[in-house]
């Protein structure tokens, strides 16, 4: 596909909108504004739409067509592509599911501009997998009854998807926002990705319809899942790192006073140090940005576009790539975002230019699916050909 856009969704406008949404990325952070008509912009113009097949109204693109995307949209505000992240996994997992009358309405809708988004994990729980919420079942219809957390994005969403124990294992459960018994607050307090909503979701006999109920019987799609959505997590991290360099490079051209320290009287412009920084910066986001490249290259190998290869060392090879670009990305992105205050000065850290987000953001990000598991997953595939722990079906981990 061409570069300027896809078949049935606009690439120009999402670019257009991009853009205009950067100009107000530090107003929003300075002044906490959470960006639901920014979101709804972006929904409109297809970004959401982009990995859904044709036939339901999305553009069928690859994954590497949908990380340029994803790496444009972090760079003018990372907030955005963390709401993203669970509606693009959602679309993902229908994607390759068999086809049914419930899956091609819920692609139906992500292609005409709806958006889905998360409730998996809950606070208090020993892990991921000790849930309390519940679908009860009474008289042949089903309730859901419990409270989430790490609901990033759902706070705007059309639909949300619910983690639930099922029939000895787990599903996820789809329900319209709007549903009576659903309440959604921004509760989220981390110090970077402030703009998230990733905060809490109370379900009150919420009724589920029985067909909107998937159960996770593929343990392939379980494993490819993750691998996806951290993916996800890798393209925010490489839009960080490409607008921390943009940031960098504007603050030295402005800056007009030179270090007490710095050995000669060059402006900070032609100071050959500082602009050693700026390259450093800037190599290190090429990197960050190749890295999700190769690893969306292994995913697209495995899942797209159509319906991809599905065999079991195409996966492999996803799960790896997916796996040592958050450890690589993670690395390299909180040296970056560190670094970038060397080549600019004191004055950068003034709290109204809101420069400070780009390592809180990082950090933040960082955090969910932290490296050292990841680094682990690929030194355990190397050693033993095989993977360790359990599934996680993509959902947030505090």
């Amino acid at each position: 596909m061409s570069k300027t856009a896809f078949a049935g969704v606009d690439r120009a406008e999402i670019g257009r909108v991009t853009a205009s949404l950067r100009a107000s990325a530090v107003d929003r952070e300075r002044e906490r504004i959470l960006p639901a008509d920014e979101i709804r912009a972006l929904v409109a113009a297809g970004i959401g739409a982009i990995r859904v097949p044709e036939e339901f109204g999305g553009a069928g693109a690859s994954i590497r067509e949908l990380a340029e995307v994803l790496i444009e949209l972090a760079a003018a505000d990372s907030n955005l592509t963390m709401i993203l992240r669970g509606h693009l996994g959602f679309v993902e997992d229908l994607r390759l599911r068999p086809r049914s009358a419930a899956v091609e309405e819920l692609l139906t809708a992500a292609g005409r501009g709806e958006f889905i988004g998360p409730a998996g994990s809950e606070l208090g729980g020993a892990s991921l997998f000790t849930l309390s919420t519940r679908l009860e079942e009474k008289d042949g219809r089903f309730f859901l009854e419990g409270e989430k957390y790490y609901t990033t994005g759902s706070l705007f969403a059309d639909w949300v998807w619910v983690l639930v124990p099922y029939e000895g294992g787990f599903a996820g459960v789809y329900v319209t926002r709007d549903a009576p018994g659903i309440k959604i607050i921004d509760d989220w307090a981390g110090f970077g990705q402030r703009l998230t909503a990733s905060g809490t979701a109370t379900f009150e006999h919420v009724e589920i319809r029985p067909e909107l109920i998937f159960p996770f019987s593929d343990r392939a799609l379980a494993e490819y899942i993750p691998a996806f959505t951290q993916f996800v997590h890798s393209s925010t991290q490489a839009g960080i790192a490409q607008r921390l360099a943009e940031d960098v490079a504007d603050v030295v051209r402005e800056r007009s006073r030179t270090y007490p320290l710095a050995p000669n009287d060059a402006r900070p412009q032609d100071d050959p140090q500082v602009l050693q920084v700026v390259g450093e910066i800037a190599s290190g986001a090429y990197s960050t940005k190749a890295n999700v490249l190769a690893a969306a290259d292994a995913l697209d190998a495995f899942a797209g576009p159509g319906q991809g290869a599905r065999t079991p060392d195409a996966l492999e090879a996803a799960i790896v790539a997916s796996s040592a670009t958050q450890v690589l990305n993670t690395r390299l992105l909180g040296d970056l975002s560190w670094h970038f205050f060397d080549a600019a000065s004191a004055s950068t850290t003034a709290s109204a230019l809101a420069l400070d987000r780009h390592w809180r953001n990082a950090r933040t990000v960082s955090s969910h699916n932290p490296a050292i598991y990841k680094a682990r997953t690929v030194g355990h595939y190397l050693v033993h050909g095989s993977f360790p722990g359990k599934v996680a079906f993509g959902s947030e981990e505090g």
